[in-house]
Protein backbone atom coordinates (compact mmCIF):
# COMPACT_ATOMS: atom_id res chain seq x y z
CA UNK A 1 0.00 0.00 0.00
CA UNK A 2 1.65 3.37 -0.91
CA UNK A 3 1.85 5.72 1.83
CA UNK A 4 -0.57 8.21 0.53
CA UNK A 5 -2.86 5.92 1.80
CA UNK A 6 -0.88 4.80 5.17
CA UNK A 7 -1.76 6.31 8.71
CA UNK A 8 1.42 7.81 10.62
CA UNK A 9 2.14 6.47 14.41
CA UNK A 10 0.48 9.96 15.23
CA UNK A 11 -2.74 9.53 12.95
CA UNK A 12 -3.16 6.05 13.82
CA UNK A 13 -3.21 7.19 17.46
CA UNK A 14 -5.94 9.59 17.36
CA UNK A 15 -8.11 7.29 15.19
CA UNK A 16 -7.84 4.10 17.44
CA UNK A 17 -7.45 5.90 20.90
CA UNK A 18 -4.21 3.93 21.47
CA UNK A 19 -1.43 6.05 22.66
CA UNK A 20 1.98 6.17 20.71
CA UNK A 21 4.39 4.51 23.99
CA UNK A 22 1.23 1.44 23.76
CA UNK A 23 1.75 1.36 20.22
CA UNK A 24 5.62 0.77 20.83
CA UNK A 25 4.45 -1.60 23.17
CA UNK A 26 2.03 -3.81 21.28
CA UNK A 27 4.38 -3.32 18.85
CA UNK A 28 7.26 -5.37 20.53
CA UNK A 29 5.12 -7.77 22.24
CA UNK A 30 3.33 -9.02 18.78
CA UNK A 31 -0.23 -7.79 19.29
CA UNK A 32 -0.10 -5.10 17.03
CA UNK A 33 2.43 -4.45 14.00
CA UNK A 34 2.51 -1.59 11.84
CA UNK A 35 2.06 -2.54 8.35
CA UNK A 36 5.03 -0.65 7.56
CA UNK A 37 8.71 -0.03 9.03
CA UNK A 38 10.86 2.30 6.96
CA UNK A 39 14.17 0.54 7.29
CA UNK A 40 16.36 3.72 7.05
CA UNK A 41 14.29 5.91 10.18
CA UNK A 42 12.23 3.31 11.55
CA UNK A 43 9.29 4.86 11.09
CA UNK A 44 6.24 3.13 11.62
CA UNK A 45 3.09 2.79 9.43
CA UNK A 46 -0.64 1.40 9.51
CA UNK A 47 -3.29 1.03 7.05
CA UNK A 48 -7.16 2.22 7.78
CA UNK A 49 -8.24 -1.01 8.34
CA UNK A 50 -6.10 -2.02 10.94
CA UNK A 51 -7.66 0.36 13.19
CA UNK A 52 -10.48 -2.05 13.92
CA UNK A 53 -8.06 -4.53 15.45
CA UNK A 54 -6.63 -1.35 17.20
CA UNK A 55 -9.53 -0.43 18.90
CA UNK A 56 -10.48 -3.67 19.86
CA UNK A 57 -7.11 -3.83 21.36
CA UNK A 58 -7.70 -0.93 23.37
CA UNK A 59 -11.12 -2.33 24.64
CA UNK A 60 -9.55 -5.32 25.72
CA UNK A 61 -6.48 -3.73 27.60
CA UNK A 62 -9.30 -1.51 29.27
CA UNK A 63 -10.83 -4.79 31.00
CA UNK A 64 -7.39 -5.70 32.41
CA UNK A 65 -7.00 -8.80 30.05
CA UNK A 66 -3.32 -9.71 29.98
CA UNK A 67 -1.02 -8.94 26.85
CA UNK A 68 -0.82 -12.42 26.00
CA UNK A 69 -4.53 -13.62 25.99
CA UNK A 70 -5.18 -9.92 23.85
CA UNK A 71 -2.12 -11.20 21.42
CA UNK A 72 -3.99 -14.85 21.46
CA UNK A 73 -7.43 -12.90 20.84
CA UNK A 74 -6.39 -11.59 17.67
CA UNK A 75 -4.27 -14.44 16.47
CA UNK A 76 -6.04 -17.13 16.52
CA UNK A 77 -9.63 -18.26 15.06
CA UNK A 78 -13.08 -16.83 16.69
CA UNK A 79 -13.86 -19.72 18.52
CA UNK A 80 -10.83 -19.95 20.88
CA UNK A 81 -10.51 -16.45 20.52
CA UNK A 82 -14.34 -16.06 22.43
CA UNK A 83 -13.18 -18.97 24.90
CA UNK A 84 -10.45 -16.67 25.76
CA UNK A 85 -12.93 -13.74 26.49
CA UNK A 86 -14.96 -15.26 28.25
CA UNK A 87 -12.74 -17.17 30.41
CA UNK A 88 -11.44 -13.84 31.32
CA UNK A 89 -15.06 -12.69 31.98
CA UNK A 90 -15.35 -15.00 34.33
CA UNK A 91 -12.23 -14.12 36.36
CA UNK A 92 -13.59 -10.75 36.31
CA UNK A 93 -16.25 -11.89 37.73
CA UNK A 94 -14.83 -13.92 40.79
CA UNK A 95 -12.62 -10.90 41.80
CA UNK A 96 -15.94 -8.66 41.48
CA UNK A 97 -17.52 -10.99 43.84
CA UNK A 98 -14.14 -11.42 46.36
CA UNK A 99 -13.48 -7.45 46.13
CA UNK A 100 -17.30 -6.95 47.16
CA UNK A 101 -16.77 -9.45 50.09
CA UNK A 102 -13.90 -7.42 51.59
CA UNK A 103 -15.43 -3.81 51.33
CA UNK A 104 -18.31 -5.21 52.83
CA UNK A 105 -16.29 -6.06 55.89
CA UNK A 106 -14.67 -2.81 55.37
CA UNK A 107 -17.81 -0.98 55.54
CA UNK A 108 -18.73 -3.34 58.63
CA UNK A 109 -15.49 -2.59 60.56
CA UNK A 110 -15.84 1.54 59.80
CA UNK A 111 -19.47 1.34 60.96
CA UNK A 112 -18.19 -0.06 64.63
CA UNK A 113 -19.21 2.32 67.40
CA UNK A 114 -16.41 3.86 69.44
CA UNK A 115 -17.22 4.61 72.49
CA UNK A 116 -16.00 6.58 75.31
CA UNK A 117 -16.12 8.20 79.22
CA UNK A 118 -15.18 11.63 80.23
CA UNK A 119 -15.64 14.12 83.01
CA UNK A 120 -18.99 15.91 82.22
CA UNK A 121 -17.79 19.39 83.72
CA UNK A 122 -14.24 19.34 81.13
CA UNK A 123 -17.02 18.53 78.23
CA UNK A 124 -18.79 20.76 78.74
CA UNK A 125 -15.81 23.46 79.22
CA UNK A 126 -13.99 22.21 76.38
CA UNK A 127 -17.24 22.68 74.08
CA UNK A 128 -17.13 26.07 75.20
CA UNK A 129 -14.29 26.39 74.42
CA UNK A 130 -14.20 26.07 70.55
CA UNK A 131 -18.21 26.19 70.18
CA UNK A 132 -17.46 29.96 68.92
CA UNK A 133 -15.83 28.91 65.65
CA UNK A 134 -18.44 26.63 64.40
CA UNK A 135 -18.69 28.11 60.65
CA UNK A 136 -21.96 28.45 58.86
CA UNK A 137 -21.20 28.06 55.56
CA UNK A 138 -23.98 26.47 53.57
CA UNK A 139 -21.46 25.56 51.23
CA UNK A 140 -18.92 23.80 53.06
CA UNK A 141 -20.83 21.35 55.20
CA UNK A 142 -17.86 19.93 57.62
CA UNK A 143 -17.16 23.07 59.48
CA UNK A 144 -20.85 24.05 60.28
CA UNK A 145 -19.96 21.37 63.53
CA UNK A 146 -17.62 20.37 66.31
CA UNK A 147 -14.92 17.37 65.11
CA UNK A 148 -14.78 14.81 67.75
CA UNK A 149 -11.28 13.15 67.15
CA UNK A 150 -10.79 10.15 69.08
CA UNK A 151 -7.53 7.95 69.79
CA UNK A 152 -6.74 5.77 72.88
CA UNK A 153 -6.30 8.20 75.44
CA UNK A 154 -7.19 11.91 74.12
CA UNK A 155 -10.70 13.73 72.91
CA UNK A 156 -9.56 16.66 70.68
CA UNK A 157 -12.87 19.03 70.01
CA UNK A 158 -12.38 20.91 66.90
CA UNK A 159 -14.40 24.07 65.39
CA UNK A 160 -13.16 26.37 62.80
CA UNK A 161 -14.60 28.68 60.49
CA UNK A 162 -11.52 29.40 58.25
CA UNK A 163 -11.11 32.44 59.73
CA UNK A 164 -10.10 31.09 63.03
CA UNK A 165 -9.87 27.57 64.45
CA UNK A 166 -10.05 26.72 68.08
CA UNK A 167 -8.79 22.94 69.79
CA UNK A 168 -9.11 21.82 72.88
CA UNK A 169 -7.96 18.37 73.95
CA UNK A 170 -8.99 15.90 76.98
CA UNK A 171 -8.39 12.95 78.56
CA UNK A 172 -10.83 10.04 78.48
CA UNK A 173 -11.14 6.76 79.82
CA UNK A 174 -12.51 3.73 79.06
CA UNK A 175 -12.56 3.91 75.30
CA UNK A 176 -14.13 1.16 72.75
CA UNK A 177 -13.71 0.56 69.35
CA UNK A 178 -10.84 2.55 67.01
CA UNK A 179 -9.93 5.84 67.05
CA UNK A 180 -12.17 7.49 64.76
CA UNK A 181 -13.23 11.34 63.88
CA UNK A 182 -16.87 12.16 63.81
CA UNK A 183 -18.46 15.67 62.95
CA UNK A 184 -21.22 16.26 65.45
CA UNK A 185 -23.78 18.84 64.58
CA UNK A 186 -24.09 22.05 66.61
CA UNK A 187 -27.30 21.32 67.31
CA UNK A 188 -26.54 18.49 69.53
CA UNK A 189 -23.73 20.21 70.93
CA UNK A 190 -25.88 23.58 71.86
CA UNK A 191 -28.52 20.51 73.63
CA UNK A 192 -25.87 18.96 75.00
CA UNK A 193 -24.41 22.66 76.52
CA UNK A 194 -27.99 23.38 78.19
CA UNK A 195 -28.71 20.33 80.11
CA UNK A 196 -26.34 19.39 83.22
CA UNK A 197 -25.41 15.35 83.72
CA UNK A 198 -23.60 13.60 86.22
CA UNK A 199 -19.96 13.86 86.58
CA UNK A 200 -19.21 11.79 83.77
CA UNK A 201 -21.06 11.29 80.75
CA UNK A 202 -20.86 8.34 77.73
CA UNK A 203 -19.92 9.69 74.33
CA UNK A 204 -20.81 7.34 71.72
CA UNK A 205 -19.41 8.03 67.86
CA UNK A 206 -20.23 6.09 64.84
CA UNK A 207 -20.70 7.03 61.06
CA UNK A 208 -24.39 7.21 61.60
CA UNK A 209 -24.89 8.28 65.30
CA UNK A 210 -23.35 10.34 67.58
CA UNK A 211 -24.23 10.30 70.86
CA UNK A 212 -23.46 12.70 74.23
CA UNK A 213 -25.30 11.53 77.03
CA UNK A 214 -28.60 11.06 76.27
CA UNK A 215 -28.80 13.35 73.46
CA UNK A 216 -28.49 11.64 69.88
CA UNK A 217 -27.94 12.98 66.35
CA UNK A 218 -26.72 12.37 62.91
CA UNK A 219 -23.09 13.10 62.30
CA UNK A 220 -22.34 15.41 59.25
CA UNK A 221 -21.11 13.35 56.47
CA UNK A 222 -18.19 15.37 55.32
CA UNK A 223 -14.22 15.50 55.45
CA UNK A 224 -12.91 17.81 57.90
CA UNK A 225 -10.23 19.51 57.27
CA UNK A 226 -6.29 18.58 58.16
CA UNK A 227 -6.19 20.70 61.57
CA UNK A 228 -3.66 18.97 62.76
CA UNK A 229 -1.20 20.32 59.81
CA UNK A 230 -2.44 23.95 60.42
CA UNK A 231 -1.29 23.67 64.37
CA UNK A 232 2.52 21.95 63.04
CA UNK A 233 2.68 25.17 60.79
CA UNK A 234 1.57 28.08 63.52
CA UNK A 235 3.66 25.68 66.46
CA UNK A 236 5.66 27.79 68.93
CA UNK A 237 9.17 26.98 69.43
CA UNK A 238 11.84 27.77 72.01
CA UNK A 239 13.77 31.08 72.25
CA UNK A 240 17.06 30.59 70.39
CA UNK A 241 15.60 27.30 67.88
CA UNK A 242 15.30 27.30 64.34
CA UNK A 243 17.04 30.37 64.18
CA UNK A 244 13.89 32.55 65.21
CA UNK A 245 13.86 35.29 67.65
CA UNK A 246 12.33 35.59 71.05
CA UNK A 247 9.08 37.43 68.87
CA UNK A 248 8.48 34.32 67.07
CA UNK A 249 9.25 32.39 70.09
CA UNK A 250 6.09 33.99 71.37
CA UNK A 251 5.24 35.97 74.57
CA UNK A 252 4.07 34.93 77.66
CA UNK A 253 0.73 36.98 78.90
CA UNK A 254 -1.94 36.28 81.41
CA UNK A 255 -5.93 35.53 79.45
CA UNK A 256 -7.27 38.46 81.48
CA UNK A 257 -4.48 41.11 81.45
CA UNK A 258 -4.65 40.35 77.81
CA UNK A 259 -8.36 40.48 77.75
CA UNK A 260 -8.13 43.94 79.76
CA UNK A 261 -6.00 45.52 77.25
CA UNK A 262 -8.78 44.52 74.52
CA UNK A 263 -11.38 46.03 76.31
CA UNK A 264 -9.69 49.09 77.44
CA UNK A 265 -8.64 49.34 73.91
CA UNK A 266 -12.41 48.52 72.54
CA UNK A 267 -13.32 51.62 75.05
CA UNK A 268 -11.37 54.10 73.49
CA UNK A 269 -9.30 55.50 76.48
CA UNK A 270 -6.14 55.96 74.36
CA UNK A 271 -4.56 52.69 72.99
CA UNK A 272 -6.88 53.49 69.49
CA UNK A 273 -6.64 49.89 67.50
CA UNK A 274 -7.41 50.79 64.33
CA UNK A 275 -9.33 52.86 61.43
CA UNK A 276 -12.67 50.65 62.61
CA UNK A 277 -13.77 50.01 65.91
CA UNK A 278 -14.35 45.76 65.22
CA UNK A 279 -10.48 45.84 64.36
CA UNK A 280 -7.58 45.12 67.07
CA UNK A 281 -4.20 45.80 66.12
CA UNK A 282 -1.39 43.67 68.75
CA UNK A 283 2.61 43.87 68.37
CA UNK A 284 4.64 41.71 70.24
CA UNK A 285 8.45 42.80 71.28
CA UNK A 286 10.61 40.51 73.05
CA UNK A 287 9.28 41.00 76.50
CA UNK A 288 5.48 42.31 76.15
CA UNK A 289 2.29 42.45 74.12
CA UNK A 290 1.23 45.82 72.85
CA UNK A 291 -2.48 46.98 71.96
CA UNK A 292 -2.57 49.52 69.87
CA UNK A 293 -1.04 51.54 67.07
CA UNK A 294 2.64 50.82 66.87
CA UNK A 295 5.46 50.29 63.68
CA UNK A 296 4.56 46.84 62.86
CA UNK A 297 1.20 45.94 64.06
CA UNK A 298 -1.17 42.81 62.68
CA UNK A 299 -5.17 43.78 62.81
CA UNK A 300 -7.56 41.19 64.07
CA UNK A 301 -11.17 40.93 64.23
CA UNK A 302 -12.13 42.89 67.90
CA UNK A 303 -14.76 40.04 69.05
CA UNK A 304 -13.05 36.93 67.66
CA UNK A 305 -9.93 38.15 69.13
CA UNK A 306 -12.21 38.70 72.76
CA UNK A 307 -14.07 35.19 72.25
CA UNK A 308 -10.40 33.83 71.91
CA UNK A 309 -9.18 35.07 75.43
CA UNK A 310 -12.37 34.46 77.12
CA UNK A 311 -12.46 30.54 76.38
CA UNK A 312 -8.77 30.53 78.52
CA UNK A 313 -10.40 31.79 81.70
CA UNK A 314 -7.39 32.95 83.35
CA UNK A 315 -4.75 30.67 82.25
CA UNK A 316 -1.49 31.64 81.15
CA UNK A 317 -0.81 32.17 77.59
CA UNK A 318 1.43 32.42 75.15
CA UNK A 319 0.81 34.67 72.20
CA UNK A 320 2.47 34.10 68.76
CA UNK A 321 2.28 35.53 65.63
CA UNK A 322 3.41 33.44 62.77
CA UNK A 323 5.14 34.19 59.17
CA UNK A 324 1.93 35.11 57.65
CA UNK A 325 1.08 37.06 60.57
CA UNK A 326 -1.58 34.55 62.26
CA UNK A 327 -1.82 34.61 65.58
CA UNK A 328 -1.69 31.73 67.85
CA UNK A 329 -2.87 31.88 71.71
CA UNK A 330 -2.32 28.52 73.99
CA UNK A 331 -2.34 27.68 77.58
CA UNK A 332 1.15 27.60 79.13
CA UNK A 333 -0.41 25.28 82.08
CA UNK A 334 -3.72 23.79 82.26
CA UNK A 335 -5.90 23.14 79.57
CA UNK A 336 -4.61 21.60 76.23
CA UNK A 337 -5.64 24.72 73.89
CA UNK A 338 -5.36 26.09 71.70
CA UNK A 339 -6.61 29.04 68.77
CA UNK A 340 -5.61 30.48 65.96
CA UNK A 341 -6.81 33.62 64.49
CA UNK A 342 -6.26 34.62 60.87
CA UNK A 343 -5.17 38.61 60.72
CA UNK A 344 -7.34 41.05 58.97
CA UNK A 345 -6.09 43.42 55.93
CA UNK A 346 -5.93 46.88 57.38
CA UNK A 347 -6.04 48.89 53.79
CA UNK A 348 -8.84 46.85 53.00
CA UNK A 349 -10.46 48.12 56.02
CA UNK A 350 -9.72 51.62 55.65
CA UNK A 351 -11.61 54.54 56.17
Amino acid sequence: MHHATMLTVGAFSRASGLPVSALRYYDAAGVLRPAHVDPVTGYRWYTPDQVGRASLVAQMRQTGMPVADICRVTTTDPITARRVVDAHHRRLEAELATATARLADVRELLAATTSLTVDAAELRAALRSVRRAVGDHSSWRALRGVLFDVDDATLRLVATDRHRLAVSALPVTGVEGPPVRVIAPVTVVDAFLDRSETPRVSVSLAPGRVTLGGLDGTPIDAIYPDYRALLVAHESHPEGTRGQSPVAAGVAVTASDLLEQVIRAEAGSGLNAGPRDDLVTIDLDPSEVRIGDAPRTVAFDRKYLTDAVRSFGDADLRLTVSERDAIRLAAVHGPDAVVLLMPVRLDAHAA
